[in-house]
């Protein structure tokens, strides 16, 4: 059950956080057939989508905003509502490097990432997404 208050503040603040976890995504999945392909962008946007999802539900759930990039941390809270995200912890290892690597390229294994690490990123986020809303679904007013 989520518990984010029905007010019009903290409905929008849901809405803005799944709207750019769903941009991150978008712009990943278009650019992975592109001519040239960013992949490291692409790991990049696909572990912020997953990041934002993640957040977005542990917000509606009334939790306090941190600034944690770390997916396995995010899960671990997630699990304090609901023992089901336990499914997610094996999607986060794909992901959790990826957006350290964005802010700090020269620590990177950026010559590394190429369009096979960049699809399995994507699918991560995808599946992060799906569960996430399928966790939210009786958000449909805010959806």
């Amino acid at each position: 059950m989520s518990y984010i208050t029905k007010t019009s503040e903290s409905q929008k603040k849901l809405r803005d956080w799944l709207a750019l976890a769903k941009e991150n995504l978008l712009i990943a999945q278009s650019n992975l057939n592109a001519r040239f392909s960013p992949y490291h962008t692409i790991c990049f946007l696909s572990q912020e989508s997953a990041q934002k999802y993640l957040k977005a539900y542990l917000i509606a759930q009334g939790w306090r905003l941190d600034e944690t990039d770390d997916l396995k941390k995010l899960i671990k809270e997630a699990l304090s509502y609901d023992a089901s995200f336990s499914a997610l912890f094996s999607t986060t290892n794909v992901l959790n490097g990826y957006a350290l690597d964005g802010f700090y390229p020269g620590e990177s294994n950026f010559e590394h990432i190429d369009k096979i690490k960049a699809k399995e990123a994507i699918e991560a986020a995808e599946k992060i997404e799906q569960f996430v809303l399928s966790k939210l679904a009786n958000f449909t007013e805010i959806l």
